[in-house]
């Protein structure tokens, strides 16, 4: 049998911890009683279950895989009798945990709230640095909210707050905090995260735009705002009141095929593979989808999509979105090919702004 001890020691000798805390975190808090008996693994593209008891090996190694994310629910809670098609709750791989808890700065006695409660694996590790008290975490599924309950209760951290609530309104009873952290991505940072975070204290997210899926913000709130830059690239899935997906079935059809304006390629979209491009170009198309596909390319915006293959264009509608694409990828080569870690964004009342290196050259984030 499998030593789950031995297995989260050697996952702790794999990671590359910043601090001496976040290590000290990770091997104090049992991840396996946070990791469901049964969870969701892809096969043949589509999320089925596997049981802890069919196989407790497999099992063991898959929660302490340093970059392994598992999904938790899929779809839901609603899967079809086929599978499931879209994870819904997971717990993030220890690499991403890590990191992320780094970027917090987080000091004793800190009062933390966390959006999206998930398994509870990640308010422990708070709680192991501020005390859990000190740590309330929200959840929008029932399910889930009392699943995480339930480990935090068994695992030793009975005293976090676990609260079934929409975390984009997140908890104005006990404002101001200082720090929040969210599980889950955004296109946007919800003004109430704003309003309840003390000057000076730090609001952290996964951040995506729909051209691009990795991001994380780190903004400091003062003056009425919140702003920073971005702090790495990861990948979570979307709150659920931001989740969003492509809208080709509205504007294409047989019809806006035949009539799309054909040219050639002005676009090399190897330069997409590049993260940092990526990143950059879904800051400048913020409401463009972009995904390939059986060696194509696609693009779709509310009135627009372009297809890209063989070295031909094809798009339709008022916006030519693979001409905005290749605009965007030239400014990025012309500015230096700037890393993510360049950009910033600051968060007002009256919306969002990105820049690269100076706020004060600021443009604005277009609504996905």
């Amino acid at each position: 049998m499998t030593n789950l001890d031995e297995l989260r020691t050697r996952a702790a000798e794999a990671l590359d911890f910043p601090d001496v805390w976040t290590r000290h975190a990770f091997e104090a808090v049992p991840r396996h009683q946070f990791v469901p008996d049964t969870v969701w693994v892809v096969e043949d593209g589509v999320y089925r279950p596997f049981s802890r008891q069919d196989a407790p090996d497999r099992w063991a190694r898959l929660v302490y895989n340093p970059t392994q994310s598992i999904a938790t629910q899929v779809d839901d809670g609603a899967p079809a009798l086929a599978g499931g098609d879209v994870p819904t709750s997971s717990i993030s791989e220890p690499r991403a945990v890590v990191s992320m808890l780094a970027e917090l700065d987080l000091e004793p006695g800190h009062r933390v709230l966390e959006i999206g409660a998930g398994t509870g694996y990640n308010a422990a590790l708070l709680a192991e640095r501020v005390g859990a008290g000190r740590v309330i975490t929200l959840e929008i599924d029932r399910e889930v909210a009392v699943g995480a309950r339930a480990a935090l209760h068994r695992a030793g951290y009975g005293g976090v707050t676990v609260l079934e609530a929409d975390g984009e309104q997140g908890w104005r009873r006990d404002a101001p905090y200082d720090r929040l952290v969210a599980t889950a991505s955004v296109t946007s940072i919800p003004w109430p995260w704003v309003e309840q975070v003390r000057p000076g204290g730090l609001i952290l997210a996964p951040f995506r735009t729909a051209f691009c899926p990795h991001g994380l913000a780190r903004l400091t709130v003062s003056g009425g705002r919140a702003e920073g830059r971005f702090a790495g690239a990861v990948t979570f899935m979307a709150v659920r009141g931001q989740r969003a997906r492509p809208r080709i079935s509205e504007v294409f059809s047989a019809e806006s095929w035949e009539e799309s304006r054909e040219s050639k390629a002005d676009l090399d979209v190897a330069m997409l593979l590049d993260p940092h491009a990526e990143f950059a170009v879904g800051l400048r198309l913020a409401d463009v989808a972009h995904w390939s596909q059986d060696g194509g390319h696609w693009w779709c915006s509310r009135d627009s999509w372009a297809y890209v293959a063989d070295g031909a264009v094809y798009q339709w509608g008022p916006r030519d979105l693979a001409d905005e694409t290749a605009a965007a990828v030239a400014w990025w080569t012309d500015a230096g090919r700037p890393e993510l870690f360049d950009f910033g964004l600051t968060v007002t009342a009256d919306g969002h702004r990105v820049w690269l290196g100076d706020p004060s050259e600021a443009w604005p984030l277009a609504a996905a």
